[in-house]
């Protein structure tokens, strides 16, 4: 003790009570932070076709290479861009159709993926019945779900999720083809992206959640630059009180777009997805770190989704590939005036 009796005549008393003092500084400041969650929010996912088999022996596969991603988000969304389920009537008027085995939902329980957005252009594939067996099966593993149900009412009704002290409502909204795959008072399938349907929900789900997500299937597959009517969607979603829009469906990266106090992200390209198109080769994991007061930090992660290289495990990109993806995404998102930082391996959003 013979240095804190001396050094500049500071004595043992001043000394504990100047750490008191810091002690209680602390607490009080941990007492007034906000509380935060770490979203992430990922693209396309469809883990049928050759990825089944793999994952009814091995329901973790694809997430080899992402566990910090799984493991450091409060909540992980994702576009469920197929039926989980055996039952169903095939819609023969689609060149593609799509359905996976019930046993494929444990993958997303494995990637701790908590909440999936269904409104898109394959949900319907096999119908009502498959629809409605998703939904079982989806319930059954706690994981929430937005954008399609039994009729239109449920097809718009938020996910509200709540992870440290805040409440997050996901909303999800389908503006592709075939329209018969929308909802309607009287016929299951998923949310259609009706700017009024879109202005009402939000408000609503603004009054019960500190933060509001909606997702969109839009635009046209394979096209990197945004449509129009996309922007128009979005800042009538963030106007309305959304803070976070992330687009799926073209299955690459399109741009970025800061909006008043909300985020855009026009599309997230594909996640997992059981092709071995040559022509999707990136991808994006977004995190956002949101408090009450909205979103603090967006950060963009570029991924390898080549299957030919992956095998349908995404893989983080580092160096040059890294490098490459994020200048492309800030090519994309120059017409937007979007300042985007990029770090080495990652781009970086501050609000």
């Amino acid at each position: 003790m013979r240095f804190l009796r001396s050094y500049s005549g500071f004595s043992c008393s001043g000394f504990f009570t100047l750490l008191l003092g810091l002690l209680l500084a602390v607490s009080v400041y941990g007492q007034n932070a906000e509380p935060e969650v770490v979203l992430t929010l990922a693209g396309d996912l469809y883990p049928g076709g050759h990825l089944e088999k793999i994952l009814c022996s091995d329901p973790a596969y694809p997430f080899r290479f992402l566990q910090s991603f799984c493991q450091e988000s409060d909540l992980f969304f994702a576009n469920l861009e197929t039926p989980i389920a055996t039952q169903g009537q095939v819609y023969v008027e689609k060149t593609f159709t799509f359905r996976c085995a019930p046993q494929v939902v444990k993958t997303l329980q494995a990637g701790n993926i908590n909440v999936v957005s269904l409104a898109n252009n394959h949900i319907m594939d096999y119908g009502p019945d498959a629809l409605a067996e998703t939904i079982a099966l989806l319930e059954q593993h706690n994981i929430a779900y937005t954008g399609a149900g039994p009729n239109l009412a449920a097809a718009r009704t938020p996910a509200l999720l709540e992870k440290n002290g805040l409440k997050i409502a996901f909303l999800a909204y389908n503006n592709t083809f075939p329209l018969e795959f929308n909802a309607t008072a009287t016929r299951a399938g998923t949310a259609p992206g009706d700017p009024r349907y879109l202005r009402t929900d939000v408000k609503n789900a603004r009054q019960s959640a500190d933060i509001v997500v909606v997702s969109f299937h839009w635009s046209s597959e394979l096209l990197k630059e945004r449509k129009p009517y996309q922007a128009d969607l979005a800042k009538t979603a963030i106007d309305a009180g959304a803070h976070l829009v992330v687009g799926h469906h073209p299955h690459v990266i399109q741009g970025v777009e800061v909006y008043k106090h909300g985020l855009i992200a026009y599309s997230l390209g594909n996640f997992i997805f059981a092709s071995y198109s040559r022509r999707v080769q990136d991808g994006l994991l977004l995190q956002v770190r949101c408090t009450p007061s909205g979103i603090k930090e967006a950060v963009f992660f570029p991924i390898n989704i080549n299957n030919h290289q992956v095998h349908f495990q995404p893989q983080p990109l580092t160096g040059p590939e890294a490098e490459r993806v994020l200048l492309e995404l800030q090519t994309l998102s120059a017409p937007f005036n979007t300042q985007l930082q990029i770090l080495a391996d990652r781009a970086v959003l501050h609000f």
